[in-house]
């Protein structure tokens, strides 16, 4: 709503003021003190401008007005607590007839968009990107966990941070990384073994069938990859179950309904006020504490760097083996800002590969026939878990890219993000007035049938899968939607995820050493699974599945 921002408020102060003071000056309403008079001043101007905030300007000024509109009121918290988060959206594509916008009314009549089409997107991502950023509340709340890195940075310090970073990123560094990739796929085998083994299903002797929890293995397989990536620190969490780092993301990322509560009421309020809310207290004091130590973990690496680089017992090549010291060498942070890009790429660098691990699992599951061609094409590829693999195997095997490809789409690790206008500007043709705040929505985007026709919510690995001339399957990289702004798992353009290919490289080796090694089912096959969580996606209830050992590989 135009009013609650600090600016309309200020300028009512101010014109209430001016007015008082004339008022006084002219010699108006002798006997009224300036207080009283000020304070009537304000209320009139404070109502005016109530009347054609909520009244006036939504229905017969606004640009928006005559765009196709959701029935009634809907607050984004609707949107936020959802559940799955991206259901309505995914809904109103579906009903709404629309050219790329859907418009809808919160609160006072503060008006919402959510884009839809090609267009929309593309002015939203790519060709107006630096019109939109994240709301002011949520990037403060969401700093607390991940800092002022390159997510959540803005305007002219976006452009510097993700220039500096961006070479640690291109494709000739990550398909570097597929061998470290696979050695720590290979060492969360023989732990995922070896809690099979320890854990075998009721009724059955221990054997090379048991029971086990995915989810939290799929976060400390992708924390030991991202930690020697980022920093160059080996945190060994699949080793060692005791581990502080793993623990704080886990107490931190927690998919309760208490979280999304929590994550709810602290983009809504300054955080200030948020703290003050009662029975928030523990989870606030959960957030602190365990970022608290993230931090300091992030400021001992950095200080050893640091102390390392001037005393010259690290060469050039040595520090430039991870991002932190890559970074480091072209001198353009400081150890603060250094400390938060080391949270953000150990918070985004880790959990967007968990979640697409864990959902891989759980849809392989429900899939068996298509889990059974999958081992069958990565056993005709690589002899066994333990031969050395190259990125032209994984990234040339079409069953393979095809289920991480359609895993991604159905399940983004973010399913919902809000960008708010902070100039007036064009999308989809429509003048969007400064303040607008936009819902771009991945779960509901990538299943949405106006790309993917009738078949966007089903699990169909075939369509990242061509025929060549020969008959031979091979990879494609559009799942036959006519753009490529049918998937925004990661988003496109200047505010593009700068980790996607790390990202898919991962869930890559992931998937083809767990797929490889063992037959997965449901532990219940009754089970319903909830798609749940507060920043990202994680299914409510894990993921428990029964792992059968495949001897031989």
């Amino acid at each position: 709503m135009v009013l609650l921002f600090k600016e309309e408020l200020m300028a009512n102060l101010a014109l209430s003021v001016v007015a008082t003071v004339g008022l006084v000056w002219v010699g108006q309403f002798p006997g009224w003190t300036f207080k009283s008079l000020f304070g009537c001043v304000f209320a009139v101007n404070f109502g005016v401008q109530l009347f054609w905030d909520v009244l006036i300007y939504p229905y017969f000024v606004s640009p928006l007005r005559n765009l196709p509109r959701v029935p009634g009121m809907v607050s984004q918290l609707t949107i936020l607590m959802d559940t799955p988060r991206g259901r309505l959206p995914l809904q109103w594509m579906r009903d709404i007839p629309n050219d790329g916008l859907i418009h809808f009314r919160g609160a006072f009549n503060a008006s919402y968009l959510i884009a839809t089409n090609h267009q929309a997107l593309l002015d939203i991502m790519s060709t107006n990107t630096y019109d939109f950023e994240k709301p002011w509340k949520a990037r403060e709340f969401l700093a607390r966990i991940i800092g002022f890195g390159l997510i959540l940075s803005e305007g002219n310090a976006h452009r510097v941070q993700r220039k500096a970073l961006t070479p640690a990123f291109n494709i000739k560094n990550i398909r570097a990384l597929y061998g470290l990739m696979w050695d720590k796929t290979n060492v969360l085998l023989g732990e995922l073994e070896k809690e099979a083994r320890a854990n075998p299903m009721e009724g059955m002797s221990s054997g090379n069938s048991g029971k086990v929890e995915m989810t939290v293995w799929a976060s400390r397989l992708t924390l030991d990859v991202i930690g020697p990536v980022a920093m160059g620190r080996d945190f060994q969490s699949i080793t060692h179950k005791e581990n502080k780092v793993a623990d704080s993301f886990l107490a931190i990322l927690e998919p309760s309904r208490e979280k999304l509560v929590f994550l709810g009421v602290n983009f809504v309020f300054p955080q200030w006020f948020a703290r003050l809310i009662p029975g928030m207290g523990r989870l606030h004091k959960v957030i602190d504490d365990e970022t608290g130590y993230l931090r300091r973990v992030c400021h001992e690496i950095v200080r050893e760097k640091r102390i390392a680089l001037k005393t010259q017992k690290v060469d050039t090549q040595e520090l430039e083996a991870d991002i932190l010291g890559t970074i480091m060498l072209r001198g353009e942070f400081s150890d603060d800002e250094l400390v938060d890009q080391m949270l953000t790429f150990l918070a985004a660098g880790h959990e967007t590969t968990a979640s697409a691990l864990t959902w891989a699992c759980y849809l392989l599951c429900l899939y068996p026939d298509v889990q059974e061609r999958l081992r069958q094409e990565i056993h005709a590829t690589i002899p066994s878990s333990t031969s050395q693999v190259t990125w032209n195997q994984l990234e040339s095997m079409p069953l393979l890219n095809g289920v991480c490809q359609e895993v991604l789409r159905l399940y983004p690790t973010v399913p919902a993000t809000v960008r708010e206008a902070i100039r007036d500007t064009i999308v989809a043709g429509t003048s969007v007035p400064r303040g607008t705040r936009i819902t771009l929505c991945p779960y509901a985007t990538n299943r949405s049938p106006h790309f993917w026709g009738a078949t966007g919510e089903e699990f169909i690995p075939e369509r990242w899968i061509d025929t060549d001339e020969k008959g031979n399957k091979t990879v494609n990289h559009h799942g036959g939607a006519p753009t490529n702004f049918a998937q925004i798992t990661f988003l496109h353009g200047q505010r593009s995820c700068i980790g996607k290919d790390f990202a898919r490289a991962e869930l890559r080796c992931a998937v083809a050493g767990v797929v490889g090694r063992f037959a997965m089912e449901m532990q219940d096959p009754n089970q319903e699974i909830h798609i749940a969580g507060a920043v990202t996606t994680k299914p409510r209830e894990g993921m428990h599945l029964k792992m059968t050992t495949m001897e031989g590989w």
